[in-house]
This record gives C-alpha cells, structure tokens and sequence, in this order.
C-alpha cells in the first residue's frame, strides 16, 4: 500500500503503536459503531459517526493501558453526543 492509499491515522503511529492499536482497538470498532447506532437512532448519522474512530490513532498516543475497548466507546459516546447537539433539537 502507498502512502496515499494509507489514511492520515497511518502516518502518525510508528510501526509498534500501529501494531498495539490495531490489537487492542480495531477488534471494538463494531460495539463502537453498535453504540453509535443506539445513541443516534439511524443507521445512516451513525455510519458518519463511526467513521470518525478511524482517526483514533491520532489520538492513541494518549491512551496509556487499561481497558481499549471502554477507552474507544468514550470518544464514540462524545463524538455521539456532539453530532446530536449540532444536528438535533434535544427536547
């Protein structure tokens, strides 16, 4: 792959980071996109929304251990959270 086919997320982990993020982040990435879902109530507001984890390596670098999965569904449930403030009235 050449790195205009790699997304701007590749170029910021070096090839250990990158390795570690993809063992403990990439195998959540569907209990991301199912809390998306539930949050926003539309399959199509979360497709957008779940396509935002992908720049999560941008962020990795910050993540310091514990629980992957539960670190990934946080930036989920705020991105959520933000698209429906933006997006949505909430009543």
């Amino acid at each position: 792959m050449s790195g205009s086919d790699q997304g701007k997320g590749a170029d910021v982990l070096d090839a250990q980071d990158r390795a570690r993020f993809e063992q403990l982040v990439l195998p959540h990435l569907d209990a991301a996109f199912n809390l998306s879902r539930w949050l926003l109530k539309s399959r199509a507001d979360s497709e957008d929304v779940a396509r935002r984890p992908c720049s999560v390596p941008t962020l990795f670098p910050r993540f310091h251990g514990g629980d992957a999965r539960a670190w990934l569904l946080q930036i989920v449930r705020n991105t959520c959270y933000t698209w429906l403030e933006k997006n949505r009235l909430w009543n």
